[in-house]
């Protein structure tokens, strides 16, 4: 197992406020569990209905090395209906064309295929070493570009309050102790997130092979807004067993004119899609 703590927390990952009263201990705590679901609340919020983006990934190697992609971005998430997104490959040259499909069903796995423009062929991941494998050379696996929502797989524990610095600024944070449903497909069993007070978004996580060593962290260097709620603009996820990083920017997030249309999210459409209608 090796886990998925954050694109997304995310890729990802984000933001408002409200509490829930039945979720509060006797002594005016906020359990874990209840936590981690305005998590996935907020990130909802943003992440919800119809959504375009323009995403850049910086990544550097212990080799010294470097390299980018710029990704193009549509999801569309409605009430009762799986989670789709798109992910195509803009920049550079040598995986222009490139897409990535995911399809989420509420409290399943997701399903997950790429198109490989050069070879004309669209190719579900299926196999345990097709999904764990690095997206674009980052530190992301494909299934955590894919999966979204941390409930689904992860139980919490309140474990204390920590303030995370973001731009020199102290935020109030709970600490989270996570870890994987027995059922859960995830890449790290175990894991822990610090949740920011104001906004619910996850500026700090880290995470842990089987045998309890920190493989995994992801921090948030810059916040935005978009729509009036807080959102992570800018975060770096840093691989310590290889000493590679991925930083993350989210270059642009905008609503479409219309909504999308679900022939886009279609395995079998993917060999037509048309970047320049999204605006890539």
């Amino acid at each position: 197992m090796k886990g998925r703590l954050s694109l997304i927390a995310g890729l990802a990952l984000l933001l408002g406020a409200w509490l829930i009263g039945t979720a509060f201990y006797s002594s005016g705590q906020l359990t874990g569990e209840a936590i981690l679901k305005k998590v996935d609340e907020q990130q909802d919020i943003v992440m919800g209905g119809d959504l375009i983006s323009l995403i850049r990934f910086d990544n550097s190697y212990s080799d010294g090395t470097t390299a980018y992609n710029i990704f193009g971005g549509l999801s569309k998430k409605a009430e009762g209906q799986p989670e789709k997104s798109l992910v195509y490959f803009k920049e550079p040259d040598d995986v222009h064309g490139t897409i990535f499909l995911s399809i989420k069903p509420e409290g399943q796995s997701a399903q997950l295929w790429l198109y490989l423009p050069a070879l004309g062929m669209v190719k579900e991941l299926v196999s345990e070493e097709e999904r764990s494998g690095s997206f674009a050379g980052s530190t992301f696996s494909y299934r955590q570009v894919g999966e979204r929502k941390m409930a689904d797989d992860y139980t919490a524990e309140l474990i204390g309050e920590e303030p995370v610095a973001i731009d020199g600024q102290a935020r109030d944070c709970y600490l989270l102790k996570l870890t994987a449903k027995p059922e859960a497909e995830v890449d790290y069993p175990t894991g822990k997130m610090w949740v920011d007070k104001a906004s619910w978004i996850s500026l700090k996580a880290e995470e842990y092979s089987d045998a309890g060593n920190l493989e995994r962290t992801m921090e948030v260097l810059k916040l935005g807004e978009f729509e009036g709620k807080t959102v992570a603009d800018v975060m770096i996820s840093k691989d310590l067993l290889n000493n590679n990083s991925t930083t993350i920017s989210f270059l642009e997030r905008r609503r479409p004119t219309e909504a999308l249309p679900d022939e886009l999210f279609e395995p079998q459409n993917l060999p037509n899609f048309e970047p320049s209608l999204w605006g890539f």
